[in-house]
């Protein structure tokens, strides 16, 4: 029980300090690029289902969002571990490429093939990130399979313990099915294109996941990245969950339908939230480091 109320108080302590982002601001900048360019590219494409430049934007936003997950590879190995960063940086690359072959040619959005391509590629990107979280969860269990566990991780959070994983077991164990399902949904509207309500009641109910695993490691991830930039990606989160439920209802709506007007608004709206969140913890960051 005195272990039990040590690490409760400990853990306290860390939620209450203030501690600088351990990450390059080039990588934050880099990934906030990446999700305004996405989140413009929607918006070029709602007057018009068929531009070639919304569909590039699609493409390059997302490729330098895998760039900077890339980037952050170094400083991500000793606290997740090779494997969870290499499925990670597979997975957002592969999802990049879901929009490529729209942007080579936009005609593609008329082909089931290449509505499917875009489904399935998303739908494995996504899939990857819930293994990624798979070998997260397993790292953390043999981290403390070795450490005693009324003291792991008790440690402050501006701490240079860069094996620490602090996320809870509840929060990776409900991100990693929030991926899987969604990608599972995604895979479900790769083999159905012209539209499937189990594809999108699975990607609502799994980027809710995600967004309720957020929440799960809010006070841990306040204190690291400051509490505006956490309400504003959680936030973006739901906002994307609401787009996929305008799809559930209706599911037949073409890509080229006025009612895929609304998901772009959804998707758009939500990746710039995502890029001013990035925002906010780089300029946190050069507060911090000053």
């Amino acid at each position: 029980m005195s272990d039990q109320k040590t690490s409760s108080a400990a853990s306290s302590s860390e939620a209450g300090q203030v501690t600088s982002p351990q990450i390059r601001p080039v990588v934050l900048y880099v990934a906030a690029l990446g999700f305004a360019l996405w989140g413009l590219g929607w918006f070029v494409l709602i007057p018009n289902h068929q531009s070639q430049l919304g569909w590039a934007l699609e493409f390059l936003g997302p490729l330098l969002i895998a760039i900077a997950i890339i980037m952050y590879e170094e400083s991500l190995t000793p606290r997740i571990g090779r494997l969870a960063v290499v499925l990670a940086s597979g997975g957002a690359l592969i999802a990049a490429f879901s929009t490529s072959i729209f942007a080579v040619s936009p005609a593609n959005l008329e082909k089931p093939a290449g509505v499917a391509f875009g489904y399935a590629a998303y739908g494995v990107g996504l899939i990857l990130g819930a293994l990624s979280l798979g070998a997260v969860l397993v790292r953390k269990e043999q981290h403390l399979s070795s450490t005693d566990s009324s003291s792991y991780p008790v440690c402050p959070v501006g701490c240079p313990c860069g094996t620490v994983i602090h996320s809870s077991f509840a929060s990776i164990a409900l991100g990693a099915a929030g991926f899987l399902t969604w990608g599972i949904g995604f895979l479900d509207l790769a083999a159905q294109p012209s539209g499937s309500e189990i594809g999108w009641d699975l990607s609502v109910v799994g980027s809710l996941f995600v967004t309720i695993a957020l929440f799960l490691h809010f006070e841990h991830l306040s204190a690291r990245f400051g509490r505006a930039a956490i309400v504003t990606g959680m936030l973006s989160a739901a906002i994307w969950s609401f787009g996929y439920l305008l799809e559930a209802i209706n599911p037949n709506a073409g890509v080229l339908s006025s009612w895929y007007t609304d998901l772009f608004l959804c998707y758009g709206i939500g990746h710039l939230l995502t890029a001013a969140s990035l925002l906010l913890v780089a300029r946190r960051k050069a507060a911090l480091d000053k």
